[in-house]
C-alpha cells in the first residue's frame, strides 16, 4: 500500500504544477472599440477588429458581447462614436480585414486578466457580474456614461367612454378628449439582462358631453407605472411586468334613471401588468413597439353609486409604438382600451399621438 501511495505522488505533483501554469496565463483580453456610423456589430468585430467567425459564432461571443452592451439599441446600425465593450479569449489571434493604424484593438496590446475568477463592471451598467475575484481595475470606464435615462413627452388623445347599466338597455356614450397630456419616464439597467423602467402622466380632460347633451366638468386623469424588464441575448423580444396605477372618471350612468343629475365618480385602480417589447429598424429609423395586458388588483372610488356600490375591476390593453427622429427627439402613438365591470359595464377606448425628448 505504501508503494502505491508513492507512485501517485509524482502524478499529483505534475497535476498541481500544470494547474499553476494555467493559472498564470491570462484568461481574457478586453477593450472598448468606437463604432463608425451605420456599421453593424458583426462588421465591426469581424472585419475591423478581426475576431474570427469561430469565436463569434461557435463560441458564442457575438451574443455575449451583445449582452454586455445593453445600452446599444440597434446592433445592425451602430451610431458614430458609440463605444462597444469587447471581451475575447486571451489566445484569440486577431486578423482584421482592413488593417488601419488607428484600430486600437488590433494594433495595441489588450490588457490581460490573470485571475481565473474576477469581478468586472459591464460596459453599460454599474452592476458587477461575477467573473473574477479581483475588482474591475482592469476595465476602463466610459466617460460621461449615465446610469439613468430620462425622457419627457406630450400627447394629444381622444377617448370614448361607453357605460351600460347591467340588466337594462340604458347606456351612455361620451367623449373624454385630452388636449394636453404631459409625462415623463425613467430607465435603468440593473444587469446585462434586467432593467427597471417607470413613467407617469397627467392629462387634462375636456368637459364631457353625453348623448343626452349634458355637459359636466371632468377632473384630471393621472397614471403611474413601475416595471422590471428581462432580455436574454438569444431572445427576439424583451418581457416585462410590474404595477400600474390609474385614476380616471366615469359618469353616474346608473343613477340617471332615478332622476339624478349627470356627474362623475373618480376611480383609482391598481393593475398587475405583463408585456413584451421589441426594438427594430425600418426605413432608416429606429422603432420601439410594446404591447401589454393588465389585470386589476385593487380598486377605489371617490363615492359609492346610489344604485350599485360595486367597484370597477377588469382588464386593460395597451399597444404602443415609438419612432426616433434623432438622438433626442421621438414621436409616439398608443392605443389603450379598458374593459371593466362595476356599477356599470364600462368600455374605454383611447387613441393618442405625441412627441417626446430624451435627456
Amino acid at each position: 500500500m505504501n508503494t502505491l501511495r508513492w507512485k501517485f505522488i509524482p502524478i499529483l505533483f505534475c497535476s498541481l504544477f500544470s494547474l499553476g501554469l494555467q493559472g498564470s496565463e491570462p484568461l481574457i483580453k478586453t477593450s472598448y472599440v468606437k463604432a463608425k456610423v451605420g456599421e453593424s456589430l458583426r462588421f465591426l468585430l469581424e472585419r475591423r477588429v478581426g475576431i474570427p467567425k469561430k469565436v463569434l459564432d461557435e463560441k458564442g461571443y457575438l451574443s455575449k458581447i451583445k449582452s454586455w452592451n445593453p445600452r446599444i439599441e440597434d446592433f445592425d446600425n451602430l451610431k458614430r462614436g458609440e463605444k462597444v465593450y469587447v471581451e475575447i479569449p486571451y489566445r484569440t489571434v486577431l486578423i482584421p480585414y482592413e488593417k488601419r493604424k488607428k484600430n486600437k484593438l488590433a494594433n495595441t496590446k489588450l490588457r490581460p486578466i490573470k485571475k481565473k475568477v474576477i469581478t468586472r463592471k459591464l460596459a453599460s451598467s454599474n452592476e458587477v457580474s461575477r467573473v473574477s475575484k479581483k475588482s474591475s481595475d482592469f476595465f476602463p470606464k466610459v466617460k460621461n456614461e449615465k446610469d439613468w435615462r430620462f425622457s419627457a413627452f406630450y400627447t394629444l388623445s381622444k377617448g370614448t367612454f361607453e357605460e351600460n347599466i347591467i340588466g337594462t338597455n340604458i347606456s351612455t356614450v361620451s367623449n373624454q378628449d385630452s388636449p394636453i397630456t404631459l409625462g415623463g419616464s425613467a430607465f435603468k439597467s440593473i444587469s446585462s439582462e434586467m432593467n427597471f423602467s417607470g413613467s407617469f402622466y397627467l392629462s387634462k380632460i375636456d368637459s364631457g358631453i353625453s348623448d343626452r347633451n349634458e355637459e359636466v366638468s371632468i377632473p384630471f386623469e393621472l397614471g403611474l407605472t413601475s416595471y422590471l424588464g428581462l432580455r436574454k441575448s438569444n431572445w427576439p423580444i424583451e418581457v416585462y411586468s410590474g404595477l400600474d396605477i390609474e385614476r380616471f372618471s366615469s359618469y353616474n350612468t346608473d343613477e340617471l334613471p332615478s332622476g339624478e343629475a349627470l356627474s362623475t365618480r373618480e376611480h383609482t385602480i391598481t393593475y398587475f401588468t405583463a408585456g413584451v417589447s421589441k426594438s427594430f429598424g425600418w426605413l432608416g429609423k429606429k422603432f420601439l413597439a410594446k404591447a401589454s395586458i393588465s389585470k386589476s388588483l385593487l380598486s377605489l372610488q371617490s363615492r359609492e353609486s346610489l344604485v350599485n356600490p360595486e367597484k370597477f375591476s377588469g382588464l386593460k390593453y395597451i399597444a404602443y409604438l415609438n419612432m426616433k427622429y434623432n438622438d433626442r427627439w421621438f414621436y409616439h402613438g398608443l392605443f389603450k382600451q379598458h374593459s371593466l365591470t362595476g356599477a356599470t359595464d364600462l368600455t374605454i377606448t383611447r387613441f393618442g399621438l405625441g412627441v417626446g425628448y430624451s435627456f
